[in-house]
């Protein structure tokens, strides 16, 4: 790999390794998680990681472990290679993003339940947000699940084989 194709992979690394993390991950598992989105192969061993990251084995073991446990991180084998070589598990990602995305209308079962209790509350202004927010969601859950509902059917398998 040229000099500049690295340093431009490293830049996006980082860029996206912010990008996991404010969404939850730890700083080491964003960043892991991305340079194993635009490795070429999409495989990588642990030795290959931890150099390119310049980090410790134990961040990026940490780092790893955390990944597979949660499912988003597997790794595969090569006959004859005793090295185990990591990837995204795209299948659990796609699972667990439609999980989160049902995830809205359970929100919304939350805050309408929050809402009832602040009947008779006096801020009602604060207690009209929350209305607002239920709306939102109940707005979002309804397009979502078309949304959900239209790549299914897109997607599934042919019925006909």
């Amino acid at each position: 790999m040229s000099n500049e194709k690295q340093e431009r992979i490293k830049e996006k690394v980082e860029e996206m390794g912010i990008f996991f993390e404010k969404a939850g991950y730890s700083p080491m598992m964003g960043r892991v998680f991305a340079l194993l989105l635009l490795s070429e192969p999409p495989y990588q061993d642990f030795y290959q990681i931890q150099e390119f990251l310049s980090a410790s084995k134990s961040a990026i073991s940490n780092a790893l472990n955390m990944l597979m446990k949660s499912g988003t991180v597997d790794y595969i084998t090569f006959s004859g290679d005793r090295k185990r070589y990591f990837r995204v598990n795209i299948e659990h990602w796609l699972q667990d993003s439609k999980m989160r995305i049902k995830q809205v209308d359970s929100i919304n079962r939350i805050l309408k339940g929050v809402l009832e209790e602040r009947a008779d509350s006096g801020h009602l202004a604060f207690n009209e947000g929350l209305q607002l927010m239920i709306d939102f969601h109940s707005h979002l859950a309804s397009g979502l699940e078309r949304i959900m509902q239209e790549w299914d059917e897109k997607n599934e398998p042919n019925q006909a084989d």
